[in-house]
C-alpha cells in the first residue's frame, strides 16, 4: 500500500545580500571570489529587489520567496575551485529530483544565472 508524505518545508528564513557577500568574503578566507562575483552582480543589476537568497556551507539557495524553502522552487549554487566550475540545481517540487541540473565552466556562471532567471520567470 502505498502511504502518502506529509509534506514539511525545509525553511531558512532569507539573508541580506550584504550579509551573504561578507559571508563568502570572510567565513572562507575570500577563497569563494566567483560566489562573491554572483553576489555582487545580483545586487548591481537590480535582482536583489526580487531575490531571496541563503547559505549553506558553500552554497548560495535563491528563490523568490522568504522564507526560502529548500527542497520547493530553489536554485542551489556551488562553486568547485578545484574543477573551476558552477553546478545548478534547481528543485521545483519536494519530494522529487532537482528540475535543471547543470555544470558550467567558472567564466560563464554570471551569464548562465541570468539565462536561468529569464527562463524560469523570477
Amino acid at each position: 500500500m502505498w502511504t502518502k508524505h506529509k509534506y514539511h518545508p525545509w525553511n531558512a528564513k532569507a539573508q541580506s545580500w550584504d550579509y551573504i557577500e561578507n559571508r563568502f568574503a570572510t567565513d572562507f578566507s575570500g577563497v569563494h571570489l566567483r560566489l562573491i562575483e554572483l553576489v555582487k552582480h545580483i545586487r548591481k543589476s537590480g535582482l536583489s529587489e526580487r531575490l531571496f537568497g541563503s547559505t549553506s556551507m558553500d552554497k548560495l539557495v535563491v528563490s523568490i520567496y522568504d522564507p526560502i524553502d529548500y527542497r520547493k522552487e530553489a536554485l542551489h549554487i556551488t562553486y568547485d575551485l578545484d574543477k573551476n566550475s558552477w553546478t545548478f540545481n534547481y528543485f521545483a517540487l519536494p519530494f522529487q529530483d532537482p528540475e535543471f541540473v547543470r555544470t558550467y565552466s567558472g567564466e560563464m556562471g554570471i551569464e548562465k544565472f541570468d539565462k536561468f532567471i529569464k527562463m524560469i520567470n523570477w
